[in-house]
């Protein structure tokens, strides 16, 4: 070994320690990443100010505008530094997130006398989900439910007994049973408010609209979210009229001042608008997963090969896949527009298979097109 050489790994004669920078260069990142936290508390602090002041005002918790400039200020000042304005905007979504979520965190309770509120199916996930939280909001919930009792809720086993001490009747049974379930309720002639949460509303649209006629404070919910939602911005639920004055302004009141989007639609329109909101979007989802199944190609072998939007579809198949079979049978079947909706994908299959194997690329960029003008330019961001 000359002088001048030295074991393999050993830094040369006179040379810095590389471990002892590297040592250096890492107390810096964590010094660093503990002035970016106390930046994240002081701004989520600043956020809660804010969300105090919109309270007073009268203000929603969520502003789709100040949204915007957060995720322009972000982009414009990460380029300006030479980083990358995906990964700013990456940033700005979660402390959009983290804000909206401290912001229906500090949410009161709700205004006016608490009312009793039984919740029929309450053992399910969504009427345990609607059960925390109308608890939430201060009011006394009861469950009616043979498949068990809910944390925080008072058990009643007696429909009729429930029915009449209560303010507001809410049905969350599976969809199949629930119009003899409603039924049983108008029957017994409820002084509040009665509303299921269906997800379709075909195979109760008659029940609905004869209680409502025949004087009953009737309306119908449709949260369009599940039971495993962290935040209520940007979520939307449909407040439906069945033709009783004033029970859908009562329903929607339940949910007035959360930072949920309320929509309000008459009832008949409600499943023509499902059979592609719930309908084509499941379909679509067991499409590609019925079609991989049926090809007979290793998940495995695909992935050692798969491309960005391969995965998104996959994850959006694997989820529908992993669901409550069902309920999501029960989507396709109760629509009274499923008929019409396979009909519409039999004959778009067979236009988009005219224009792709076609040797001319016209009609094929002429479907993209349309597509194109279809979707707005930016869809709204999933804040989990």
């Amino acid at each position: 070994m000359t002088p001048d050489s030295a074991p393999s790994g050993a830094p040369p004669s006179g040379a810095p320690a590389a471990s002892a920078s590297l040592a250096e260069l890492r107390a810096a990142i964590a010094a660093v990443d503990e002035g970016m936290l106390a930046l994240v508390a002081r701004r989520l602090q600043l956020s809660r100010d804010v969300g105090a002041a919109k309270r007073a005002l009268g203000q929603p918790v969520r502003s789709f505008a100040v949204e915007a400039e957060v995720l322009e200020r972000f982009r414009s000042g990460a380029a300006a530094r030479g980083l990358d304005p995906d990964l700013a905007e990456r940033l700005a979504h979660e402390l959009i997130r983290a804000t909206v979520r401290l912001q229906e965190d500090a949410l009161p309770a709700a205004s006016g006398a608490a009312q009793r509120v039984l919740i029929v199916g309450g053992a399910g996930k969504m009427g345990r989900w609607l059960a925390g939280y109308f608890l939430g909001r201060g009011h006394r919930v009861a469950s009616c439910d043979p498949a068990g009792e809910v944390p925080g809720c008072a058990s009643e086993p007696d429909l009729a007994a429930g029915v009449a001490a209560a303010d507001v009747v809410l049905v969350a049974t599976p969809l199949t049973p629930g119009v003899q379930v409603l039924e049983r309720i108008l029957a017994c002639r409820p002084r509040g408010l009665v509303a299921d949460v269906f997800s379709l509303k075909s195979h109760v649209i008659e029940a609905l609209k004869a209680g409502a006629a025949g004087g009953q404070r009737v309306a119908s919910l449709h949260p369009l979210f599940g039971p495993g939602v962290t935040t209520l911005a940007g979520r939307v639920i449909a407040v439906l009229d069945c033709g009783h004055p004033g029970a859908a302004d009562d329903a929607a009141a339940l949910f007035g001042d959360t930072a949920l989007t309320i929509t309000r639609l008459p009832i008949e329109a409600h499943d023509a608008c499902m059979q592609y909101v719930l309908g084509l979007s499941h379909l679509v989802s067991i499409l590609f997963s019925t079609t991989l199944v049926r090809g007979r190609r290793p998940f495995g072998e695909l992935a050692a090969v798969a491309s960005t939007t391969f995965y998104k579809q996959a994850r959006t198949a694997a989820e529908v896949a992993r669901e409550n079979p069902q309920l999501y049978h029960e989507i396709q079947r109760l629509n009274r527009h499923s008929t019409r909706l396979f009909e519409l994908v039999r004959t778009s299959l067979d236009v988009i298979e005219a224009a792709a194997l076609d040797d001319r690329p016209d009609a094929f960029a002429d479907l993209l097109a349309r597509g194109r003008a279809y979707f707005p330019a930016e869809l709204p961001v999933e804040l989990g």
